[in-house]
């Protein structure tokens, strides 16, 4: 069921560590969604990094929200996963990373504040390796342009206007 989304109330955070290879895939998705399309309404695009409750006020009852971030499906590195609602806080018990547990104190926040948004999804994304090392391993680098696409389909079920940058 497709919603319609009439305000700059739809934000896509990319999330993760940039520092840690892989756990940066969702910082790395954003800029290409944001190199790479244009929206209308209005999108705001955030890199929350490993920021966690630094991102509590985009959430409200009226917005919808996209996470992109690393996630352990306990799939083949580069694999793509969707989760919706509450079915992210159940993904989270797999914790990759310190900042899964600042997501986790995030969302539970919402939850206890009923400031649960419109909408709630999760693109996760299986990493190869998760070392100190700056940039994505190639399975990860080869996987963005999907990532961009399920973005761009998710915002398109909310009603978003989606349209390439022209160069």
């Amino acid at each position: 069921m497709s919603k319609s989304v009439s305000s700059p109330d739809v934000v896509v955070m990319g999330l993760g560590n940039l520092l840690m290879q892989d756990e940066g895939v969702g910082i790395h998705a954003l800029r290409s969604l944001q190199e790479q399309y244009q929206f209308e309404p209005d999108v705001q695009l955030i890199d929350g990094g490993t920021s966690g409750m630094d991102l509590l006020p985009y959430f409200r009852p009226d917005s919808y929200v996209l996470l992109i971030d690393a996630m352990n499906f306990s799939e083949t590195p580069g694999e793509i996963g969707r989760v919706e609602g509450d079915d992210i806080m159940a993904r989270l018990n797999t914790k990759m990373s310190v900042h899964h547990l600042g997501l986790s104190d995030l969302l539970s926040t919402v939850k206890l504040l009923d400031i649960e948004p419109a909408d709630l999804v999760l693109i996760g994304v299986q990493p190869e390796t998760i070392e100190l090392f700056l940039g994505l391993s190639p399975k990860l680098e080869a996987v963005i342009p999907k990532i961009v696409q399920y973005a761009v389909e998710q915002l398109e079920k909310w009603g978003v206007k989606v349209s390439p940058l022209e160069f």
